[in-house]
């Protein structure tokens, strides 16, 4: 066996190369800051945050003056992750502003630190713990400014929420208003549930408010049964339903934490914590507001109650096509799987999931069918190069009578075989050992193209084979750049 059937016969297979998003980095201008950041391009040619960020800005807040403004966090898909940090400094006093907390997928997620002080003495601190953007767990706030900005003096809020994020247990609001009464208002909350609440004023212990309700609201959650969300209380039948909380003090300390819209960074009680001056990348609605419940009666809600049995029966139609939609895609039977998600993308419009999936799942029959036809024509180029090689080297009367254009094509095909070799040897193990999943459609490509190359050569020489090729010969002889010798016999 000589040299070019050697190399023919360990051609069939080819190299994997991984091509993977260039990242870069941007230093410059970014909303009315300086930023820098890394990031790749989409197909839309749309830029994606990843990686570390870091913004700072100069920033002008009544009482403190111009301040310093420093933020450092990830993005991860252009969406925030993990623990952010961010600074508010004064320049020409000392007050200090910080917050802290991670995200995850643009939501916070996990405990949460907001703090400003003036040389020693705290102006505000505030924490909360989060799961998706909705409070959880423990919530405190304390502000006393140094000069009073608005209608408090001082302020101080602590409670909690359940897994849902509902007010639960006791919450006490404490505040003193600009003229220094000191009021006080304690509601105690079971899963949402207003049971009890008190507001007075705390040196007279004058009573502005008084809500009794606790026993029923017990008795309610003793019994209550699931799913449809409702029990019996003595003889009678109640529901409930979530409502936005309207409680005029924890709103706005609500909305400090999440709204994004309105970033409001200063002194007063209310005002924004200073991660939202980026709001790229932070994802969230005003569901968080909606923490509390009403009990109401049963029967007072027929529409509620069929709306919830319509909403169950859609749900398990939906639950039903997205299972055996998963289930067709895992087994990469693509076109099952579409026709589930789009079924389930009616049934439930509002669900991002089917929507998200349609056009993934359309991509990859898209890319299934091409990479079939690379496949295919990888394929049959190999075929087609073996066996014409085959015949050349086999022919006898060839390489005697046109000996030096013989040479010069060995040469040249050997050198071209050698390059394909080294640069696709993956792709030939995959192939050989029919792991097609594992090579890429751009491998493939680059695969084919250099296939079509050493063909294109070949075929040329096929032409020149049995015609008059001695002044060529005669140059080719003259030559030793394989790449110009390939560049000659397929010019003739």
């Amino acid at each position: 066996m000589n040299h070019i059937q050697r190399n023919t016969l360990i051609l069939a297979f080819l190299p994997i190369f991984s091509f993977a998003q260039t990242v870069q980095t941007y230093k410059g201008a970014y909303g009315v800051g300086t930023a820098e950041y890394s990031y790749t391009e989409n197909d839309k040619l749309q830029r994606m945050l990843t990686g570390r960020f870091v913004y700072s800005d100069t920033l002008n807040i009544a009482g403190r003056g111009d301040c310093a403004v420093g933020m450092t966090g990830m993005y991860v898909d252009d969406k925030k992750s993990g623990p952010w940090v961010c600074s508010v400094k004064g320049i020409d006093n000392e007050s200090n502003e910080t917050v802290t907390g991670p995200y995850k997928d643009g939501q916070k997620m996990g405990l949460w630190t907001h703090r400003i002080s003036a040389g020693d003495k705290d102006i505000k601190v505030a924490t909360a713990s989060f799961y998706r953007n909705t409070f959880k767990n423990a919530f405190s706030y304390t502000y006393e400014p140094v000069e009073p900005v608005g209608v408090y003096k001082k302020l101080n809020v602590v409670g909690a929420f359940d897994d849902n994020g509902m007010y639960d247990g006791e919450w006490k609001v404490t505040y003193t208003n600009m003229n220094d009464v000191v009021y006080e208002d304690i509601m105690r909350y079971q899963h949402g549930v207003l049971a009890f609440r008190l507001k007075r004023e705390l040196e007279t212990g004058n009573e502005l408010e008084r809500f009794d309700d606790e026993q029923r609201v017990t008795a309610f959650f003793q019994n209550l049964q699931l799913p449809n969300s409702n029990a019996v209380v003595g003889e009678t039948k109640y529901g409930i339903l979530k409502k936005m909380t309207k409680h005029e003090i924890i709103i706005p300390l609500m909305k400090s934490w999440n709204d994004s819209r309105t970033v409001n960074v200063g002194n007063q009680y209310s005002a924004s914590i200073p991660t939202m001056i980026v709001p790229r990348g932070e994802f969230g609605d005003e569901k968080y507001l909606r923490c509390e419940q009403d009990i109401v009666l049963w029967m007072e809600t027929p529409k509620g109650h069929k709306e919830w049995l319509e909403e169950q029966r859609i749900l398990e139609e939906y639950n039903s096509n997205i299972k055996q939609a998963d289930r067709a895609l895992e087994a990469k039977e693509f076109e099952e799987a579409l026709r589930f998600y789009k079924v389930a993308s009616n049934v439930k419009k509002d669900e991002t999931y089917p929507v998200g999936q349609i056009p993934k799942v359309e991509k990859m029959i898209k890319d299934r069918d091409t990479k079939n036809r690379l496949l295919e024509s990888v394929k049959n180029k190999v075929d087609v190069l073996n066996t014409e090689q085959n015949s050349i080297t086999g022919n006898e009367e060839f390489l005697k009578k046109q000996k030096h254009l013989a040479e010069a094509y060995d040469k040249a095909y050997t050198s071209q075989l050698d390059k394909i070799k080294e640069t696709h040897s993956s792709v030939r193990n995959n192939l050989e050992n029919n792991s097609e999943d594992l090579i890429s459609i751009t491998e493939l490509e680059l695969y084919e193209a250099d296939l079509v190359e050493i063909l294109l050569l070949q075929n040329k020489l096929k032409e020149l084979i049995g015609k008059d090729t001695k002044e060529l010969e005669k140059e080719l002889k003259k030559i030793e750049s394989v790449t110009l010798i390939s560049n000659k016999i397929k010019k003739g």
